[in-house]
């Protein structure tokens, strides 16, 4: 094996394209991202093509990160990572933030074999990504095949279905066409141990298995380009399009506590796109991209039924309209976005970049359950402008980075004042803010084969609209959120080395984060349970994560990861305000508790092995096994109550297995997959259940040139 000090001194090696390879000449474009200063976590999809897996799956294997899902396809679902959760952590697909892409183009309905990698930044973002993310970033990389075609479809458990087409053509004059599809459907129909209420009385029953009764789910979305790439003017310029949409019934509210029989939310989205990229533009070592979309996206929340339903499916008559919430409301959201990066390769080892996002949000609702509401249509606004400027310092054995970067945000809203009283009404709030954060990232290899690194961020993040102006049905408005800030440090080790047919690879990381104004979203324990984001005033983190991995030629691999993160409330006093006790200071009877509603312990495990020229010379026969556990933890600060009536986020442990053939190369491939194979109830929300055991049969079709 050649050795060598870093993803820099290999510009005369060409990138690996075998799966699994252990022998290699090259490194993977994953493998060298890697080894960036930066805290990365780096997830190759190509061995996740076979069995079709949705990115959100894939991501849940990372350490660091948890996805938290309320229940089956098409559920709501947030990312968590370093305890940092929700628009904390931002999501980019090729550099562009998806912010407002719509909920029906989500990492849960796209399958991996759309992309060729993920790349999980934790805690410091290099410039280039453009973005006031607070706690890390994930970046999903598009595949560059010039010319393939990938068909998937599975059919499982729950009615479920789900298929894809991705594929890609290129001429030889240059004229290329990609085209990324997905289709998904499910019943949702899976068993939950539910609290039975009598609608007679009132009054609960005990608990019984039932089956989920209104949880149907359908998204369709496609993303396509087309353009040119490859000439003197341009290495590529691409108009494009995603369009999607979903329909979702809506079971439950924040907890299992409430059922629903016809409350409904739907969705679309309609972006156009433009791409533009061109290196030496000019001089050489300059180059230029640049990014532009118009989001239009549509979300219609329907509750309108005058009924009570129980978990048995049975229902009477209600003197009110609307279940939870009477609305029959239409969100509509507006979106320009620009992106702009430059970067100036001065020699072979000093390079600047230059990077600006601009984004502008409008944002009108109307419900015509309400048709006399003045606040009908009215728009509310949000504008965001970020600007990042880095240097980067690169040598054989080391590279460093230091960057600045200015936050700008504007917002137009409006807030009830005086409610409950005669002079109850609508004020209009507006706000621009301004900060400015910077940070610096190194790394050194040791040795050829253990390499250090550290970063560090002091780092901003302005709310987003969901979070200022809620979703119109659970989440609740907070038009008062203050931007957060965080001081972001990591330090680790990256153990690397093979011995003939052998590889392991390792890596621990230290993680500490000093955070102000944190916003974490709470749940109000209700008979219609609601969400709500507010500030907490300081937050500490302190954690650490370990991964270590073992590899035999292509045929056995297993991998392991563990996260310990310690999230504390460090607010001693608060500072009350405009309040009806009038204004003053008092101890804040949280302080030093752990934050509530975050996993702080859970590990990941995974198991492979390969059989070769099963049946054929080019057939292959897989084998795989995943473990995931999480340790229990509270819904509420753990000071507050007696601890027998605390409400619990219970242990778990799940394990899924699934067996794969390919035939001729892997043009065709069929996997049989079981998930939660001990049928364990598992929650990653308070008392929202997630399906029990589940069996899914893939099917996947590959040609390329």
């Amino acid at each position: 094996m050649t050795v060598s000090y870093g993803a820099q001194a290999q510009n005369d090696l060409h990138d690996s394209i075998s799966l699994h390879e252990v022998r290699i000449v090259g490194k993977t474009k994953a493998r060298k991202m890697h080894e960036q200063a930066y805290a990365i976590s780096v997830v190759d999809l190509a061995t996740k093509y076979q069995t079709a897996t949705p990115l959100n799956k894939v991501l849940n294997t990372v350490t660091s990160v948890k996805i938290r899902e309320e229940g089956g396809l098409g559920s709501n679902y947030s990312l968590s990572m370093n305890g940092f959760t929700g628009n904390q952590v931002k999501f980019f697909m090729d550099g562009i933030p998806m912010d407002n892409f719509g909920s029906s183009f989500s990492l849960a309905n796209i399958s991996a074999n759309m992309a060729d990698r993920i790349e999980v930044y934790k805690g410091v973002l290099p410039v280039y990504l453009g973005s006031d993310a607070l706690g890390g970033a994930v970046n999903i990389v598009s595949r560059r095949n010039a010319n393939y075609l990938d068909a998937t479809y599975s059919v499982g458990s729950y009615n479920t279905h789900r298929a894809a087409v991705n594929g890609a053509y290129t001429a030889q004059s240059g004229f290329t066409l990609r085209v990324n599809a997905f289709a998904n459907y499910s019943d949702n129909d899976y068993q939950v141990l539910a609290p039975i209420v009598n609608l007679t009385t009132n009054q609960q029953e005990g608990e019984a298995w039932v089956k989920r009764f209104n949880d149907g789910y359908r998204s369709a979305g496609l993303k396509m380009e087309t353009g040119v790439v490859g000439r003197s003017w341009a290495d590529y310029l691409l108009v494009g399009v995603i369009a999607s949409a979903d329909k979702r019934n809506v079971q439950t509210g924040a907890t299992m506590d409430a059922v629903y029989g016809g409350v409904k939310n739907n969705n679309w989205s309609l972006i156009p796109t433009v791409r533009y990229k061109k290196n030496d533009l000019l001089v050489p070592g300059l180059s230029l991209a640049f990014y532009g979309t118009y989001q239009m996206v549509n979300t219609h929340n329907v509750d309108t039924l005058a009924r009570r339903y129980n978990w048995l499916g049975q229902y009477v008559a209600s003197t009110k309209a609307g279940e939870a919430y009477l609305t029959d409301a239409t969100i509509r959201e507006r979106q320009w976005q620009a992106h702009v990066n430059v970067d100036y390769v001065i020699n072979e080892h000093h390079s600047l970049t230059l990077n600006n996002v601009l984004s502008a949000t409008r944002r009108k609702s109307n419900d015509t359950m309400y048709p006399d509401d003045e606040m009908n249509n009215v728009p509310q606004q949000l504008t965001k402008n970020i600007t990042g400027l880095g240097y980067q310092i690169r040598y054989a054995r080391w590279n460093a980075n230091v960057f600045g970067k200015m936050y700008r945000l504007y917002s137009s809203t409006y807030k009830l004042m005086d409610q409950f009283t005669a002079d109850q009404r609508w004020e209009q709030l507006s706000s621009r803010k301004q900060r400015y954060g910077y940070g610096a990232a190194a790394t050194y290899y040791i040795l050829p084969s253990l390499q250090a690194k550290v970063s560090f961020e002091r780092a901003y993040r302005m709310p987003e609209a969901v979070e200022m102006f809620g979703d119109g049905l659970v989440q609740k408005a907070n038009p008062d959120l203050k931007p957060e800030s965080s001081n972001n440090l990591n330090a680790g080790l990256l153990y690397d080395q093979t011995f003939g047919n052998h590889r392991i690879q390792a890596e621990v990381n230290y993680i500490h984060r000093d955070t102000k104004d944190f916003i974490l979203k709470g749940v109000s324990l209700t008979s219609n349970p609601t969400t709500s984001y507010d500030n907490i005033g300081k937050v500490h983190t302190r954690g650490i994560e370990a991964s270590l991995g073992y590899s035999y030629k292509q045929n056995l691999h297993i991998n392991g990861n563990m996260t310990y993160q310690s999230i504390k409330d460090k607010m001693k006093y608060e500072v009350s305000q405009n309040t009806y006790v009038g204004d003053g200071i008092s101890e804040n009877i949280t302080y030093g508790q752990r934050l509530p509603n975050i996993p702080y312990l859970f590990m990941n495990g995974h198991a492979d092995y390969q059989f070769f020229k099963v049946g054929g010379q080019d057939n292959v026969l897989s084998l795989n096994y995943d473990l995931q556990y999480v340790h229990d933890y509270y819904l509420s600060f753990t000071g507050l109550g007696a601890k027998a009536t605390k409400k619990v986020i219970p242990e778990q442990l799940s394990h899924n297995v699934s067996v794969g053939y390919s035939l001729n190369g892997g043009r065709y491939s069929i996997v049989a997959e079981c998930t939660n194979l001990t049928d364990a109830k598992l929650y990653d929300n308070y008392r929202l259940q997630k399906p029990g055991c589940s069996f899914n049969l893939k099917f996947r079709y590959f040609i390329s040139k």
